[in-house]
């Protein structure tokens, strides 16, 4: 799917408050080496910087067009164009940050240790992601999919909901975490 950095910003007040939230929650002083990804065109990654005005801030995105977008607005920013399915820390981070991007991935069970494997000793693994999919906005969506003549066309877009509850989080990540702090909103 390509991205259009003019349409996702028309939003981009909306799409701040959890990751204001989330970024709110994480008790670093003085990290040194931060990677936010999903990106996208920026806006959450310049607001780490601007937390952390000292760290070495990576902003990594798959969509060469967003990261442009970003780019042009914040050229103290270290910008990275990579597939979050495979991205790998290159140097030990003090906190991976992710607002509403990993959700788009499937095999969390997977994901989620590797990403905690990149953190530094004491760094923060720090993710948003929607748990929406069975809200009735969704299910109308999924249900007009299947109900017309478009079946045939739309039915192999659909996918099964990829953010699995608190609990499934819990279980991945408790044996290879100091400690979590879960939450759903």
């Amino acid at each position: 799917m390509a991205w259009d950095p003019a349409q996702y910003l028309k939003f981009a007040d909306h799409r701040l408050r959890p990751a204001i939230d989330l970024l709110n929650r994480v008790a670093l002083d003085h990290p040194g080496e931060v990677y936010d990804l999903g990106a996208g065109a920026g806006n959450v990654t310049r607001l780490i910087k601007e937390r952390w005005p000292e760290a070495r801030v990576t902003g990594v995105d798959d969509s060469q067009a967003m990261l442009a977008k970003a780019a042009a607005t914040a050229p103290t920013i270290t910008w990275q164009q990579a597939d979050l399915a495979t991205w790998r820390a290159p140097r030990p981070a003090d906190l991976i940050y992710s607002n509403a991007a990993l959700h788009w991935l499937t095999g969390h069970e997977r994901l989620f240790p590797a990403l905690l494997e990149g953190l530094a000793p004491g760094g923060v693994l720090a993710v948003q992601m929607p748990r929406n999919f069975g809200a009735r906005s969704h299910t109308a969506i999924s249900e007009a999919a299947l109900a017309g003549p478009w079946r045939g066309r739309l039915e192999p877009l659909l996918r099964p909901a990829p953010v699995a509850d608190p609990d499934f989080y819990y279980d991945v990540l408790a044996p290879k975490a100091a400690s979590l702090d879960i939450w759903e909103t």
